[in-house]
């Protein structure tokens, strides 16, 4: 008698259950975005991820990265895949390509009318957005009749004088100091890719080396080196000049051989959720309005150009791939530093510690 009230009981329990469910929609699968965080992922968040989760009902969770390659490499090993959208600046959407760890991306779906220019249209990634390393000096330490115009300048150090700072890394630097020496900036890979160019390079960074007073790390300390006065020339992210200049630091920036870099975002091979994620990667990297919004709040800029239209002309400008601004810089090759960075790097540890 109490098994059959039991029964009877359960079987009420889950008639009612389906009755409940029939009326509620499962929520959908969220996609999993990492990226290196800060006001950045902020931003993202804001302009993207809330109204992405509006349109689509796709939620989207963040999660925070300090060295995608390696977590990509960990979660195929292992087959546990967790994210959705990954970073892989620089040489690590060509490490990771070779590696076979990225889902090819769909360009028929996520740019079909070819909005994006080519150097953003890789087969595993989208350039999201792009910055610049480039010099960012104190205008109140330029010698008076003179004008700060570059490289060359910047090697200087006789007509410039003052501290400098550069990245501690072979990377950009070796292209900058060919620049300094007469190379112009779409020759530099064809330069360093011999090993007399690669020599070159070393023999240029000697002469700057012992002025250097700062080898610097982290994106934040070149602002805050220029912002107290302890360097007067440093390279930096283009995106950390305006903020100085609208603390009212007295700080500029040169274009003249800058570096332009991407920074690349794909979707992991055996993503969980692939198909939201490469809506997403639509949704919030080639909408152009949604690219101004994204460029008013950092001033990075995009790979499509329609953009430009949704911007005040004059903060255009201190944007990187900005007309007046693309063509004195270089694109950054991912491929060559893919290539060449294991034994480059060896070298340039040696000269540090000369």
């Amino acid at each position: 008698m109490k098994l059959k009230l039991y029964s009877r009981t359960l079987s009420c329990g889950v008639l009612a259950a389906m009755a409940l469910g029939a009326g509620v929609s499962h929520a959908a699968d969220p996609v999993v975005f990492a990226s290196y965080g800060g006001v950045w992922a902020d931003t993202i968040k804001e302009v993207c991820g809330v109204p992405f989760e509006k349109e689509t009902g796709i939620p989207v969770q963040t999660v925070a990265t300090d060295n995608s390659i390696a977590q990509i490499r960990i979660q195929q090993m292992t087959k546990n895949v967790q994210w959705d959208i990954a970073p892989t600046e620089g040489d690590a959407v060509v490490i990771a390509t070779e590696n076979d760890w990225l889902e090819p991306l769909d360009w028929n779906y996520i740019d079909p009318d070819k909005k994006i220019s080519e150097v953003g249209r890789m087969p595993t990634a989208i350039g999201a957005v792009a910055y610049s390393v480039a010099i960012a000096y104190r205008t109140d330490k330029v010698p008076e009749g003179r004008t700060f115009s570059g490289w060359k300048d910047f090697w200087n150090v006789k007509d410039f004088p003052g501290p400098r700072s550069l990245r501690n890394t072979p990377v950009e630097n070796l292209e900058f100091a060919l620049i300094a020496d007469g190379v112009a900036p779409a020759e530099v890979y064809e330069v360093l890719a011999t090993k007399e160019g690669q020599d070159r390079a070393f023999k240029k960074m000697d002469e700057i080396k012992d002025h250097i007073t700062v080898w610097w790390a982290s994106g934040q300390q070149p602002p805050q080196m220029l912002a107290t006065g302890n360097v007067y020339y440093a390279t930096t992210f283009n995106g950390r000049v305006a903020p100085l200049q609208a603390e009212g630091v007295p700080v500029d920036i040169s274009w003249d051989g800058a570096a332009i870099e991407m920074s690349n975002y794909s979707i992991p091979k055996h993503a969980k959720n692939k198909e939201g994620a490469l809506k997403f990667i639509k949704f919030c990297w080639n909408d152009p309005e949604r690219l101004a919004q994204i460029a008013k709040k950092l001033p990075y800029s995009s790979f499509n150009e329609e953009m430009y239209q949704y911007l005040d002309p004059e903060y255009a400008k201190k944007l990187p791939t900005h007309p007046q601004n693309v063509d004195k810089q270089f694109n950054y090759n991912a491929e060559f530093w893919a290539k060449n960075r294991k034994q480059i790097q060896a070298r340039w540890d040696r000269w540090r510690m000369k």
